[in-house]
């Protein structure tokens, strides 16, 4: 998403806008970060901020857009081949750890920021390209571990949408009220669904190389 044609002073300060912007949502939220909130975590003046972006919406449209991209790029060259480590690595970029407070008070600022979906069609769109994102990356590992023999045969999509709910559902319970033990131990259901539902026993493998 580099466009060849910003100039890469102010492609700087536009990366450092928004990684600004990121911890001002882990401190605050997203109903309280506020332009100046970004300001006092950016290292230069606040008056760039508004040089570059006309709002806290149209900054936060980019700020989506920026996730969006980083996202991209980490599916595309940070997951691992096999599948069912593909797979994990998918679920782990979505849910926190139960211990990482700035990780969960930022995904829990993103579930606020998805609730203005239905008012602001910007965030609507970024967030459906997310959604597509990695919904497709879901359905593909799923078809590549079936192939590869490491999957029960099952439907790519709706498995992948089942997933994706179940892993979404998480996120608003337990990352929406901070609660570490519910958060914990959702993972571990989720872990019990891919053994009990997803992945192919050691044993059917076996016999069926055999």
């Amino acid at each position: 998403m580099t466009d060849p044609d910003v100039d890469p002073e102010d492609r700087d300060t536009e990366e450092l806008i928004m990684q600004a912007t990121y911890r001002a949502l882990c401190t605050h939220g997203y109903a309280e970060t506020s332009i100046s909130r970004i300001a006092s975590e950016f290292e230069k003046s606040k008056a760039l901020l508004y040089h570059h972006y006309d709002d806290k919406e149209d900054l936060f449209n980019s700020f989506l857009e920026w996730l969006l991209s980083h996202l991209e790029t980490e599916l595309e060259t940070n997951l691992p081949e096999d599948p069912r480590e593909r797979l994990e690595a998918i679920i782990d970029r979505m849910l926190p750890e139960a211990d990482n407070g700035d990780a969960i008070r930022f995904r829990r600022a993103i579930l606020e920021m998805r609730a203005q979906a239905p008012y602001y069609e910007a965030y609507h769109d970024q967030f459906r390209r997310s959604d597509e994102l990695i919904l497709g990356e879901l359905r593909e590992t799923i078809e590549a571990g079936v192939e590869a023999g490491k999957f029960r045969e099952r439907d790519p999509d709706g498995t992948a949408e089942l997933l994706y709910s179940l892993v979404y559902g998480t996120l608003e319970r337990a990352v929406s009220l901070e609660d570490e033990a519910m958060l914990a131990d959702s993972r571990r259901q989720i872990e019990r669904y891919l053994e009990t539902n997803v992945y192919e026993s050691m044993s059917t493998s076996g016999s069926a190389c055999g």
